[in-house]
């Protein structure tokens, strides 16, 4: 099979200072590929192979799940891993079915960091040099708490199997209280070892093959561990991306006198309360590259929320669920360290979907920020004024210096401006009042599990 030359990104992208480091770990797991890499083939066969070993993982969970039905705990210790690789899988499928515009819209990102890069615009260079930090806070938060549970899981599992006394071997399985099928570590007090996740093997009864089993799944743990965190981090860059070219389409049209070529050149200064007249045919083009800008940060977010709504859709119809079942977990468990596990756990995915919402939301109410005299810290303003943030920007623009042609063409920014740019997943709208809904909507799923588990 030969590879098409639309999936290979160029080298540039993985030395951009916003993508570089969250677009590595799909470099690593084999879903990206750049021009000077060598054996990319090979890398593809990785991935497909990480890709298919996740999906037969995944049937042996549901396997598992159809032989547990019935209990309420064992079920819900289930659907706590067993709903994230279902979306983990769903997700990587779909990137492989929509390549192409995966590395379109990467290669969109790109353009425009480096569009802001080479324009050296101070103002601009701060702009993206504050997200750029701020992505990186957030990428060692995420990265440090999927860590932190995975691999705890793996270590509690092993440990538990060396402090587990074994029966002796003429009694039944019965008796020594086994467990064939995997746990998450058990909800239950546990008489017997668990492993790191539920799932079902073709084991002989009377033989746990507990080393068998732990590597097998400490190898679905690790491909987990990389794919998982590297795909939501990737999606949330995308989304910063979308806020930084808010952030700069609205310093642009708050301070167009200042991208005056005129006033560049000759080094004169702004006279920001002069009723002077301007050059109106070169404020006419300044206004009509932030309408360019403007078009363009519409058809990513729109590219962006086409390749985004099914897996958040199928989030927002399982999250709830699965939030659920971790909720109940912790609060049945007897083992503080498996209730650390569950804690973390459920602050992953809280994370997971907070961090989704919370960006969408920005791009929706595009940011609503002001930089200061010194432009270097970003101050909230209220939710009215962020709604039309872009249009209230070119308001305060000088626009009573302007002629009449100039200022139709401002009014015509403003208007476009005024349309509304949310995200949506199908008919689900991506904002911080969704989010709030889905743990509304786990918290009651596991008050009413608890009862009847009580």
């Amino acid at each position: 099979m030969e590879l098409k030359e639309e999936w290979i990104l160029a080298d540039e992208v993985f030395e951009n200072p916003l993508l570089r480091s969250n677009l590595l770990g799909l470099k690593y797991y084999g879903l990206l590929l750049h021009d000077t890499q060598s054996f990319k083939k090979m890398h593809c066969f990785r991935g497909a192979v990480f890709t298919l070993s996740m999906v037969l993982f995944n049937f042996t969970q549901y396997i598992d799940l159809g032989q547990v039905w019935g209990s309420v705990s064992d079920m819900t210790a289930n659907a706590a891993t067993t709903l994230l690789f279902t979306t983990t899988i769903f997700r990587i499928i779909f990137f492989y079915v929509h390549r192409t515009r995966f590395n379109n819209i990467i290669r969109l990102a790109n353009e425009g960091i480096k569009r802001i890069v080479k324009d050296a615009w101070v103002d601009e260079q701060k702009i993206l040099i504050s997200n750029v930090r701020y992505l990186k806070r957030l990428s060692v938060v995420f990265w440090s708490c999927a860590l932190i549970t995975a691999n705890t899981m793996c270590v509690f599992s092993l440990v538990q199997y060396f402090m587990y006394e074994r029966s002796p071997d003429d009694r039944s399985e019965e008796e020594k209280g086994g467990c064939v099928g995997a746990v998450m570590n058990c909800s239950t007090t546990q008489q017997y070892f668990a492993k790191i996740l539920r799932s079902w093997y073709p084991t002989s009864p009377g033989n746990d093959h507990f080393v068998e089993i732990y590597l097998i799944q400490l190898y679905i743990m690790y491909v987990g561990q990389l794919i998982v965190p590297s795909w939501h981090m990737f999606i949330v860059t995308l989304m910063i991306y979308g806020r930084i070219e808010c952030n700069v389409l609205n310093h642009r049209v708050r301070s167009l006198a200042r991208y005056h070529k005129v006033h560049e050149a000759e080094g004169i200064p702004t006279k920001s309360g002069s009723f002077d007249p301007v050059d109106n045919p070169e404020r006419r083009a300044l206004i009509i590259d932030c309408v360019k800008r403007q078009s363009k940060l519409v058809a990513f977010t729109r590219e962006l929320e086409q390749l985004t709504r099914a897996a958040v859709f199928l989030d927002f119809v399982v999250f709830s669920v699965l939030l659920c079942a971790l909720l109940l977990e912790a609060s049945i468990t007897t083992s503080v360290v498996q209730m650390f596990i569950d804690i973390c756990y459920i602050t992953t995915m809280t994370t997971i979907l907070f961090l989704y919402y919370w960006h969408a939301n920005e791009i929706n109410v595009c940011v609503g920020t002001k930089w200061g005299k010194k432009h270097t810290k970003m101050v909230n303003r209220d939710v009215h004024f962020q709604a039309n943030q872009l249009s209230m920007s070119a308001y305060t623009s000088d626009w009573y210096r302007y002629d009449r042609t100039t200022n139709q063409m401002l009014q015509l920014f403003i208007m476009y401006s005024n349309r509304p740019l949310k995200m949506h997943a199908f008919f689900i709208t991506m904002s911080l009042d969704t989010f709030l809904a889905i743990l509304r909507a786990s918290y009651s799923y596991f008050t009413i599990l608890k009862q009847l588990t009580d």
